[in-house]
């Protein structure tokens, strides 16, 4: 009768011992948890900020993917022969940004209604409008030609309707480099909350 006894005793401590494994076992990968949680959600403006200096990579190298924008047509500059794509004042560039934000994405892109069709290409269409403007020149003397004070009477143009077709020149979207380079940041920056290099 008494090896029983000793023998459920014996079993009572293993399972004892068991419990505080498991214990430890799930608080371990509670904070293992914890430690990813928070790095996802650190990720969204991380992403957002590599697909923003992305995009201006593209105006820099004046492609996209490795593929270069079709040319300009007779825009020139002074001092190199040539003018750069989609940089005439630099606003366009200026205003790829993040948009916003939430626990699990982003999204990058920008508020000029332009944008678009230079990002995807596309055919803008304007209708036949009359518009009429003010002309307040000085027509006599050393100041002739220049802007007068005072008010005249207005003279009337007409513009026809036309129809052009935008080039796609995108400067934004996915790309195998954006994509490498993104896959890569997640990775290394889950790493490092996890402290396994």
């Amino acid at each position: 009768m008494d090896c029983p006894a000793t023998q459920v005793g014996h079993h009572k401590y293993s399972n004892n011992m068991a419990n505080n494994n498991d214990a430890r076992i799930d608080a371990f990968f509670r904070i293992f948890q914890n430690r990813i949680n928070a790095a996802i959600a650190q990720l969204p403006p991380i992403v957002g900020n590599l697909v923003v200096n992305d995009a201006l990579d593209n105006f820099r190298k004046q492609s996209f993917d490795g593929q270069p924008w079709k040319a300009r047509k007779g825009k020139t500059n002074r001092g190199n022969g040539r003018q750069n794509i989609l940089v005439q004042s630099g606003a366009l560039r200026r205003s790829i940004r993040v948009i916003r934000t939430t626990a699990n994405s982003v999204t990058v892109g920008s508020d000029l209604p332009y944008a678009d069709v230079h990002n995807n290409g596309g055919e803008i269409r304007r209708k036949a409008r009359s518009e009429t403007f003010v002309r307040n020149r000085y027509t006599r003397g050393k100041r002739k030609g220049k802007f007068a004070r005072g008010t005249t009477a207005g003279q009337g143009y007409s513009f026809k309707a036309y129809r052009y077709r935008m080039p796609k020149r995108q400067f934004l979207g996915r790309s195998a480099a954006l994509d490498t380079a993104i896959n890569r940041t997640v990775k290394r920056h889950i790493l490092n909350a996890l402290r396994l290099r």
